[in-house]
């Protein structure tokens, strides 16, 4: 199933203007076509083409399913971006393959990158929805420091490399219901402050198994051990 991303006005669908060129001049696409297309909050529509130019895709559409590509489980991960951006770009191809529902970056001590532009995550986030087969859209929120997140909302666990004691991601989520949301440092670790902070605040520590693992590969173990206790 070849999926575009639409958004729907006065009971007509519209393709947005990054998916026209595609529908049109590749997969030459036509009025009296069909496609099928989503607008980032979950359904799946069949859209019924009637105008199909080099500026506008529009037409008639009807919903086929409300939760297309849906899984049962709601998953914000907060991750420190990598130096390389490349890795956090794979990081969030493959996260929203398995379902993740949201992607917080935050800024760490350790951090080494300081800056991030949300938007080609975003773009890779919407293709990565697409070719999975999924309706709704995962977020991208903007950068924010360690102690900011952890003051403005519930988290329920930090992934650390330090001392002490901690519990498996694995056995901690075998039987909770409801959102989860877990914090993976930068390729430094979090800081002895950072961590003593989250214990403060109640925020359970967690391990991800025996090896030492990358940032973007800490957080999709997290996502992947999510993902296999749904199939």
């Amino acid at each position: 199933m070849q999926l575009f991303h639409g958004y729907i006005k006065e009971d007509k669908f519209h393709l947005h203007e990054h998916e026209i060129n595609h529908c049109v001049r590749v997969l030459r696409k036509h009025a009296g076509d069909t496609i099928h297309f989503i607008t980032g909050s979950g359904p799946l529509y069949k859209g019924h083409i009637e105008v199909a130019t080099k500026q506008l895709v529009s037409g008639n559409f009807e919903l086929i399913e409300e939760r297309f590509g849906c899984f049962d489980y709601n998953l914000t991960v907060a991750i420190a971006p990598t130096k390389q951006l490349d890795r956090m770009e794979w990081f969030v191809e493959k996260a929203v393959e398995m379902g993740i529902t949201k992607i917080v970056p935050i800024l760490c001590d350790h951090s080494e990158r300081r800056i991030l532009k949300p938007g080609r995550l975003e773009k890779i986030a919407l293709s990565a929805t697409k070719q999975s087969l999924k309706g709704a859209l995962v977020s991208i929120a903007p950068l924010i420091t360690f102690r900011d997140f952890i003051e403005g909302q519930s988290v329920d666990y930090i992934a650390h490399c330090g001392q002490g004691e901690k519990h498996a991601f694995k056995t901690q989520i075998s039987e909770q219901n409801g959102p989860i949301t877990i914090m993976i440092g930068p390729e430094g670790d979090f800081s002895e402050t950072e961590i003593k902070l989250a214990l403060e605040k109640g925020i359970t520590p967690v391990d991800l198994g025996k090896s030492r693992l990358r940032t973007e590969t800490a957080a999709l173990v997290a996502v992947a051990t999510l993902y296999q206790r749904h199939l």
